[in-house]
This record gives C-alpha cells, sequence and structure tokens, in this order.
C-alpha cells in the first residue's frame, strides 16, 4: 500500500465533493419528477441513511485497522473467497467510475461541444485522472482541499442572485405525498451517491485521526447542501421545469443574470461540475488501482492506471445516452449496491464475529 497520510479536513473535502459531484447534476430533476414539492425530503433521509451505512462501515474497519476493504475481505474470507469478493469490488469501482465518466462526457457532449465526440471528453478526463492516480491520494487529497472553498462560493453566490425568480406557490401545488410510495419510487437516491461511499472503505488506512468524526461531517455537510439545492431549485424553477429538464441546476445558471450584458455564466457551473466530477472520477480510478495492486501484489501503479483507461472508456460508452443511463439508475441502481454497500459489509463482519468466537473457544 502507497505510504501516505490523510488528514481529517482532507478526508471531509474528499467526501464532501465525491458525494456532491455528479449528484448536482443528474439527482434533482428526477427527485422533483417522482416526489414534487417533497423532492428535498427524499434528500433529507436519503443522507440519514447514508449516515447510518457510514457507521456499519467504520465499524468493520475498525475491527482490521490499517486495513483496506480488499485486505479485509481476504483475512475475513480467506485466500479464494476474499480474492473473489475483493475481485467483485475492483469491478464495482471501475463500473462506478464508466458511468461517472459517461455522466461528464454526456454533459459536455450535449450542452457545451456537441459536435465532439463522447469518446474524446472521456479519454481526456480518463488520462488526467490515471496521471493523479499515479502520483498519489496525497495530492487528489491537496487539490480536492485547494478547491473545495472556491467551489462552495462559485456555486451559491449565483443561486442567491436567483432568488429574485423564487415562487412560494411552487410549495403550494396539490399533490397526495405517500411517505412509502415516495420512498420505493426514490429509492436510488439512497445508492446514489451515498452506497457509492463504501469506496472510502479503500481510504480509511490513510486517515490517523478523527476517521469517524471526519467521515461522518463530509456525508452529512453534503447531504445538507444537496437537500437545500433541491429546495432551492424547485422554488426557482417550480415543478414542472424543474422535473422536466435533465440537468435544472445548469437550467438556473444558464438563465442568470447580473446585468443587461452579463450572461450566460453557465460556464462557471460547467468548470465547478468538471473539477468534482474528476475528483470523484480520480478517487474511484485509485480505489481500483490499489485494489488492483493489493489483490495480485502489483508494486507500481501506472502498470495498472493507465491500461484501465481504456477499459473505463470502452465500458462508459456501453449505454447508448443519458436517458437510458437514467432509467437503468431507477429500476436497478439500489438493488445492484445493495450488495456492495449492505449485504457484504453484513457478511464481514458477521465473519469476523465467527473468527473471534473461535479463537475464544480454542483459547479457552
Amino acid at each position: 500500500m502507497e505510504n501516505a497520510q490523510l488528514s481529517g479536513w482532507q478526508l471531509v473535502t474528499l467526501t464532501f465533493c465525491f458525494v456532491c459531484a455528479s449528484t448536482f447534476l443528474l439527482l434533482p430533476g428526477k427527485l422533483i419528477d417522482h416526489a414534487k414539492q417533497y423532492g428535498w425530503l427524499v434528500c433529507v433521509w436519503s443522507f440519514l441513511y447514508g449516515i447510518v451505512l457510514a457507521v456499519l462501515w467504520l465499524y468493520l474497519s475498525k475491527r482490521y485497522p490499517g486495513k483496506s476493504l480488499v485486505q479485509i475481505a481476504v483475512q475475513v474470507l480467506g485466500k479464494w473467497a476474499g480474492g473473489i469478493v475483493a475481485f467483485l469490488y475492483i469491478l464495482y469501482f471501475i463500473q462506478i467510475a464508466s458511468w461517472v465518466t459517461r455522466n461528464l462526457g454526456d454533459f459536455m457532449h450535449t450542452n457545451l461541444m456537441p459536435r465532439t465526440p463522447i469518446s474524446i471528453f472521456n479519454i481526456v478526463v480518463l488520462i488526467v485522472c490515471a496521471y493523479a492516480v499515479v502520483k498519489g491520494i496525497e495530492s487528489i487529497a491537496m487539490v480536492c482541499e485547494l478547491v473545495t472553498p472556491y467551489i462552495v462560493v462559485a456555486f451559491w453566490i449565483p443561486f442567491s442572485v436567483m432568488l429574485k425568480v423564487w415562487d412560494w406557490r411552487a410549495f403550494s401545488t396539490p399533490y397526495h405525498f405517500q411517505l412509502w410510495t415516495t420512498i420505493l419510487q426514490t429509492k436510488y437516491a439512497l445508492a446514489f451517491p451515498y452506497m457509492e461511499t463504501v469506496m472510502f472503505m479503500m481510504l480509511f488506512p490513510f486517515v490517523k485521526r478523527n476517521l469517524k468524526t471526519t467521515f461522518l461531517l463530509g456525508i452529512g455537510s453534503a447531504g445538507v447542501i444537496l437537500s437545500i439545492c433541491v429546495y432551492m431549485t424547485i422554488g426557482i424553477l417550480g415543478l414542472e421545469r424543474g422535473s422536466n429538464h435533465i440537468y435544472p441546476v445548469y437550467t438556473i445558471f444558464r438563465e442568470m443574470q447580473f446585468s443587461g450584458f452579463l450572461e450566460h455564466l453557465e460556464s462557471i457551473l460547467s468548470i465547478n461540475i468538471f473539477l468534482l466530477i474528476c475528483i470523484k472520477l480520480s478517487l474511484l480510478f485509485y480505489c481500483a488501482v490499489i485494489a488492483i495492486c493489493q489483490l495480485f501484489n502489483v508494486e507500481r501503479r501506472s502498470v495498472v492506471a493507465y491500461p484501465l483507461i481504456w477499459v473505463i472508456s470502452a465500458y462508459s460508452l456501453l449505454f447508448a445516452n443519458v436517458i437510458e443511463n437514467i432509467e437503468w439508475v431507477e429500476k436497478y441502481l439500489f438493488s445492484y449496491y445493495m450488495l456492495y454497500a449492505v449485504i457484504v459489509p453484513a457478511i464481514l463482519i458477521i465473519g469476523s464475529w465467527l473468527r473471534n468466537i473461535q479463537r475464544s473457544e480454542k483459547a479457552a
């Protein structure tokens, strides 16, 4: 494993950026479509669910201090069964990285450069992320620590400007709210992005102090920001426009005007989204690479990182378009993520308990 060390604040910023990255772009429209004016409430119970999951992962990590998720799986389940589980997690990280890559490519292709092939965006971004992976997690963390304050300020100032078109009537639209039905319709918000943060178990060994507090703080602060984002999107765009746009937050930025001659400030959002998604993609890329290195005893990350560019890029092109991607997320994502975020960690915890019982019986 890389001989690196992350501070608590760096873990907060990494977690915050990871959770917010593509979520700001894709989640608000679908939540408003399914939950209407209560879409922000879905964000609230989603991040509370994410905190519960984080406590589960932190408990598992505490039982094996200094071990990554892949190393824990091998130690608890043995060489062969643990190796299979570790390999499944490698595929999981690669799949999420591919989806994130495609989300960024679709956004850039649709809104900024429609004549440029999506594959060009994918390869260029992945080359940058692979370089970051080779440089190490400390480099990624320092970049994240540097850009996070700018991203927060640049994101919320335009939202504040758009409050002049706020309409409270969007929150009084007749809609019969049914809690259980809404939970079933919006369960993808539990998976995306909170179940993806199981990936941070690969980074826990690098954090020497305040791991629990900083990880929970990162998830909680991102969840609160996302809830406010959806709430403000409803008030600014209304239910109909907010639910019909694939990228409603981008629409808000596009319509923002500071004066009669200063327009099209959506480029600010494009830069922010690009930075955030690059950080998220770098983290996923890094976790996939070190998981491969740990499982197969590979010494140099570059041997794995650069060939992985083509794997992720090819996988990202399997979806025909962004609509097909969103439909897959709505129907299957929660069930698929349950295996990696809940079921396998629970099995590892139970396995660790059983091993402790066996040791106690032998000692007796």
